[in-house]
Protein backbone atom coordinates (compact mmCIF):
# COMPACT_ATOMS: atom_id res chain seq x y z
CA UNK A 1 0.00 0.00 0.00
CA UNK A 2 1.47 3.82 -0.74
CA UNK A 3 1.74 6.05 1.83
CA UNK A 4 -0.57 8.61 1.94
CA UNK A 5 0.51 11.78 4.83
CA UNK A 6 -1.45 14.54 5.87
CA UNK A 7 0.38 16.48 8.22
CA UNK A 8 -1.76 19.50 9.68
CA UNK A 9 -0.79 22.30 12.17
CA UNK A 10 -2.73 25.54 13.62
CA UNK A 11 0.90 26.56 14.63
CA UNK A 12 1.23 25.11 17.98
CA UNK A 13 2.14 21.21 19.18
CA UNK A 14 -1.88 20.77 20.51
CA UNK A 15 -2.84 21.43 17.10
CA UNK A 16 -0.25 19.00 15.25
CA UNK A 17 -1.42 15.82 13.80
CA UNK A 18 0.08 13.81 11.42
CA UNK A 19 -2.01 10.83 9.57
CA UNK A 20 -1.20 8.18 6.82
CA UNK A 21 -3.69 6.72 5.19
CA UNK A 22 -6.58 8.09 7.60
CA UNK A 23 -4.69 6.57 10.70
CA UNK A 24 -2.72 8.88 13.45
CA UNK A 25 0.74 8.76 13.36
CA UNK A 26 2.64 9.52 16.39
CA UNK A 27 5.95 10.85 15.06
CA UNK A 28 9.18 11.96 16.50
CA UNK A 29 10.05 13.29 13.21
CA UNK A 30 8.69 14.19 10.20
CA UNK A 31 11.77 15.55 7.54
CA UNK A 32 10.79 16.29 3.81
CA UNK A 33 14.03 17.68 1.31
CA UNK A 34 13.34 18.23 -2.56
CA UNK A 35 16.45 20.28 -4.24
CA UNK A 36 15.65 20.94 -7.36
CA UNK A 37 18.60 21.92 -9.81
CA UNK A 38 18.18 24.20 -12.83
CA UNK A 39 20.64 24.68 -15.76
CA UNK A 40 21.89 28.50 -17.13
CA UNK A 41 18.99 28.38 -20.18
CA UNK A 42 15.87 27.16 -17.62
CA UNK A 43 16.46 23.67 -18.49
CA UNK A 44 15.72 20.77 -15.80
CA UNK A 45 18.53 19.23 -14.10
CA UNK A 46 17.17 16.91 -12.44
CA UNK A 47 17.05 17.01 -8.32
CA UNK A 48 17.15 15.12 -4.99
CA UNK A 49 14.37 14.47 -2.58
CA UNK A 50 14.79 12.95 1.12
CA UNK A 51 11.51 12.09 2.81
CA UNK A 52 10.69 10.45 6.11
CA UNK A 53 8.71 9.91 9.18
CA UNK A 54 11.12 8.49 12.46
CA UNK A 55 8.05 6.76 15.05
CA UNK A 56 7.72 7.57 18.75
CA UNK A 57 8.39 3.64 19.42
CA UNK A 58 11.48 3.39 17.07
CA UNK A 59 12.99 6.85 16.70
CA UNK A 60 16.17 5.84 15.18
CA UNK A 61 14.77 3.95 12.12
CA UNK A 62 13.47 6.26 9.46
CA UNK A 63 10.33 5.02 7.43
CA UNK A 64 10.12 6.51 3.74
CA UNK A 65 7.03 8.83 2.60
CA UNK A 66 7.28 7.74 -0.79
CA UNK A 67 6.77 6.18 -3.09
CA UNK A 68 2.98 7.96 -2.48
CA UNK A 69 2.01 11.58 -1.07
CA UNK A 70 2.46 13.89 1.90
CA UNK A 71 -0.03 16.95 2.06
CA UNK A 72 1.33 19.52 4.03
CA UNK A 73 -1.45 22.37 5.65
CA UNK A 74 -0.09 25.12 7.67
CA UNK A 75 -2.08 28.36 8.77
CA UNK A 76 -2.52 29.82 5.04
CA UNK A 77 -1.05 27.44 2.94
CA UNK A 78 -0.90 24.04 1.60
CA UNK A 79 1.31 21.89 0.10
CA UNK A 80 1.51 18.64 -1.63
CA UNK A 81 3.87 16.41 -2.99
CA UNK A 82 3.37 13.24 -5.16
CA UNK A 83 5.67 10.65 -6.43
CA UNK A 84 3.89 6.97 -6.84
CA UNK A 85 7.08 5.72 -9.08
CA UNK A 86 7.37 2.52 -7.08
CA UNK A 87 11.10 2.74 -8.19
CA UNK A 88 11.42 6.71 -6.51
CA UNK A 89 12.24 7.96 -9.66
CA UNK A 90 13.02 12.07 -8.51
CA UNK A 91 11.33 12.78 -12.43
CA UNK A 92 8.11 11.28 -11.18
CA UNK A 93 8.07 13.87 -8.34
CA UNK A 94 4.99 16.41 -8.63
CA UNK A 95 4.67 19.40 -6.39
CA UNK A 96 1.37 21.55 -5.51
CA UNK A 97 1.55 24.63 -3.90
CA UNK A 98 -1.92 26.37 -2.86
CA UNK A 99 -3.47 23.52 -5.31
CA UNK A 100 -1.82 25.03 -8.44
CA UNK A 101 1.08 22.78 -9.76
CA UNK A 102 4.65 24.39 -9.53
CA UNK A 103 6.89 21.18 -10.22
CA UNK A 104 8.91 23.05 -12.76
CA UNK A 105 9.28 26.24 -11.17
CA UNK A 106 10.35 24.41 -7.54
CA UNK A 107 13.82 25.44 -6.99
CA UNK A 108 14.02 23.85 -3.08
CA UNK A 109 11.35 22.56 -0.19
CA UNK A 110 12.46 22.44 3.41
CA UNK A 111 10.11 20.50 5.93
CA UNK A 112 11.63 19.54 9.22
CA UNK A 113 9.44 18.92 12.40
CA UNK A 114 11.32 17.43 15.73
CA UNK A 115 9.07 17.21 18.75
CA UNK A 116 12.12 16.11 21.06
CA UNK A 117 14.72 18.90 19.59
CA UNK A 118 11.30 21.35 19.56
CA UNK A 119 12.06 22.06 15.67
CA UNK A 120 9.36 23.18 13.57
CA UNK A 121 10.51 24.70 10.03
CA UNK A 122 9.20 24.68 6.39
CA UNK A 123 9.96 26.88 3.35
CA UNK A 124 9.62 26.27 -0.69
CA UNK A 125 11.62 28.02 -2.80
CA UNK A 126 10.03 28.84 -6.75
CA UNK A 127 12.15 29.83 -9.32
CA UNK A 128 10.87 33.00 -10.74
CA UNK A 129 11.23 33.98 -14.98
CA UNK A 130 11.65 32.00 -17.59
CA UNK A 131 14.64 31.74 -19.91
CA UNK A 132 18.51 32.71 -19.79
CA UNK A 133 19.85 33.57 -16.05
CA UNK A 134 16.42 32.30 -14.74
CA UNK A 135 18.01 31.70 -11.25
CA UNK A 136 16.52 33.63 -9.22
CA UNK A 137 14.00 31.97 -6.98
CA UNK A 138 11.58 33.49 -3.77
CA UNK A 139 11.18 32.06 -1.11
CA UNK A 140 7.82 31.32 1.28
CA UNK A 141 8.03 30.40 4.72
CA UNK A 142 4.91 28.47 5.63
CA UNK A 143 6.05 27.85 9.62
Amino acid sequence: MMNSLVFETQGDWDSTTLFNNGEEVFADRLFVSLQRARGWLGNDRGGELTAYVTLQDSPDEEHGIFPGSIEIRVPRNNLLIVNRDPHFAFESTQVYYQEIEVTMSMAELYLEIDADENIVQCYISLFQGHGIGSGNAETFTLL
